[in-house]
């Protein structure tokens, strides 16, 4: 038997090492876990490179594993292409290759419950070990761990075996206490959910509880994760009845972010990803969540925020797998993406999904441009200030109530909701029967128009029965034109979407200068259009 310090045949070598360190991801970075065992990631290493010099061993590498669990389990494709579920060890995979190619030939970590929780991933190293090409010995600074080629390695996974258990029985103590306190509407703990606060901070021994205050709300009456932030929770009400109206999320997290006013919990600068993250919460409607479900019959100790009818549009709407979220920044032009082309798409022509014009610099003024082809530019500052002729004309007429949606119908919004899926459901499977050849194209093809005509006619319905009219705030407004411009590029876009369509035509007229008649504006409503006196006025202001 050779000695583990040096090779076979007695030649004295030092081993190359690797040093592999980890955190469990629950515990906070004290000085000592419960075992004794040093917590901090520096100590770990401090320790195992005593224990290689003593040993004699040559330090290859330290593989430093920060907030990963040794435990919990999630689906991996593993080398041969094959999924499991495995616990997710990316630093003891590195590991293993490094040892299987002889960059390194000894492994040690601090304990084997430390570094080794799965069973199946000592598994992984035991092969590694039995089978690799060279010798390679395993260490442990605690003498809980050794293993070399031809050693029996029964007591290591019965030890691991142990752990297992004790990492399950952990599990699920945890997993009961937070359903407790989740049916008990109290926070689970964590990161503070944005519209809450995180309660009275802990009194130090040397201050007076008094002296020691809730940073948000100046006192010690608040609950952690339970109590509100009224700023923070405008912004959820106020983005969750905005996005139904027709504001996208990029719009809403652009807005926030130029504001300025309302950080993100971490600091970070708004997204529409994250945004999102917040709009999609059920605590928003004043649910209760256990392993990402809605409990049934427990009500939330705060006042919802939005309605359970709104919270619903909002999640059927960022969850709907038809929903085009492809990548860039908000629309900062009024006809980005809603301005029509007149060449791709003219005027009165029956397009579900019409070409839509884009904004181009090109060392000029902005200009429209048709998205599919580089045809059919136009000033934009012209465009747009054409189409705001129209819309102040039909906001300020006395009629312009009639711009307002009708009242409401009083409809059955689960039955709604269920109809939806049940479409979905219903084009999902007919996509099958088509690919294996059970339903023809055509049949697949008019089935999906249909029910993509019946979910929008829901969707109308659910909306129009949660948020308020958009443009009611600006036709009751005691002057349109002046809350018609301090409204916001987001809502300012969603309006002119409401009033009317406008094509961008080809220009008939040659010569310099803008022609109106190259622009046609389709109004939505029965209340006509501006003079041609007061188009050349709003024409010329900006002359």
């Amino acid at each position: 038997m050779h000695d583990r310090n040096s090779f076979p045949l007695g030649i004295p070598a030092p081993r190359k090492a690797i040093l592999l360190a980890r955190l469990s991801d629950k515990r906070e970075d004290v000085d000592l876990t419960d075992e004794g065992i040093p917590a901090s990631l520096e100590d770990q290493i401090q320790r195992m490179r005593d224990r290689a010099a003593l040993l004699g061993w040559v330090v290859y590498k330290v593989i430093k594993n920060p907030r990963l669990s040794a435990y919990k389990r999630r689906k991996v494709t593993l080398p041969d292409g094959r999924r499991e579920y495995r616990v997710f060890r990316p630093d003891l995979r590195e590991a293993l290759a490094d040892l299987w190619a002889g960059r390194a030939t000894a492994l040690l970590c601090l304990d084997l419950d430390r570094a080794f929780r799965d069973p199946k991933d000592l598994q992984d190293l035991i092969d590694v070990v039995e089978h690799a090409p060279h010798p390679i010995v395993v260490e442990s600074c605690t003498d809980s761990l050794h293993m070399e080629r031809g050693k029996d390695n029964f007591d290591a996974e019965i030890r691991v075996l142990v752990a297992n258990k004790a990492s399950r029985d952990t599990a699920r103590r945890v997993s009961m206490w937070r359903e407790r306190q989740a049916r008990n509407g109290k926070f689970g703990g964590g990161r503070r959910p944005f519209g809450f606060c995180l309660g009275a901070p802990d009194v130090p021994d040397d201050a007076m509880p008094e002296d020691v205050v809730c940073p948000w709300h100046g006192g010690r009456d608040c609950k952690s994760g339970t109590s509100t932030i009224d700023y923070e929770i405008a912004v959820i009400a106020d983005c969750s009845g905005r996005l139904l109206q027709g504001v996208s999320l990029r719009a809403l997290a652009a807005e926030l972010r130029e504001k300025g006013e309302v950080p993100t919990v971490t600091g970070a600068a708004w997204s529409a990803e994250t945004l999102r993250e917040i709009l999609l919460r059920p605590r928003n409607a004043g649910f209760m969540v256990h392993k990402g479900k809605i409990l049934d019959g427990v009500t939330a100790p705060w006042e919802p925020i939005v309605t359970p009818e709104a919270f619903y549009a909002v999640r059927d709407l960022l969850t709907d797998p038809s929903r085009r979220t492809g990548p860039g920044a908000a629309p900062r032009w009024h006809g980005t993406n809603i301005y029509r082309c007149g060449i791709c798409t003219p005027p009165d022509s029956d397009s579900g999904r019409p070409v839509t014009c884009e904004v181009t610099l090109g060392g000029r003024e902005p200009r429209y441009r048709c998205k599919n082809a580089n045809h059919l530019t136009r000033n934009a500052g012209h465009v747009d200030r054409l189409v705001f002729a129209h819309i102040a004309y039909a906001i300020t007429r006395p009629e312009a109530y009639m711009l307002l949606a009708p009242p409401a119908p009083d409809v059955d919004a689960p039955a709604l909701r269920g109809e939806r899926a049940a479409i979905r459901a219903t084009l999902e499977r007919y996509a099958v029967e088509e690919m294996l050849q059970k339903r023809t194209p055509g049949q697949v093809a008019a089935a999906t128009q249909a029910g993509i005509a019946r979910i929008a006619e829901i969707d109308e319905l659910l909306t129009v029965n949660i948020v308020d009219d958009p443009l009611a705030q600006v036709i009751n407004a005691p002057d349109p034109v002046a809350a018609w411009r301090d409204a916001g590029l987001a809502n300012q876009r969603v309006l002119i979407d409401r009033i009317c369509t406008v094509t961008i035509l080809p220009s008939g007229r040659k010569g310099r200068g803008f022609d109106p008649a190259s622009v046609d504006v389709d109004h939505k409503h029965p209340l006509g259009g501006p003079p041609a006196s007061a188009i050349a006025d709003a024409l010329a202001a900006a002359a």
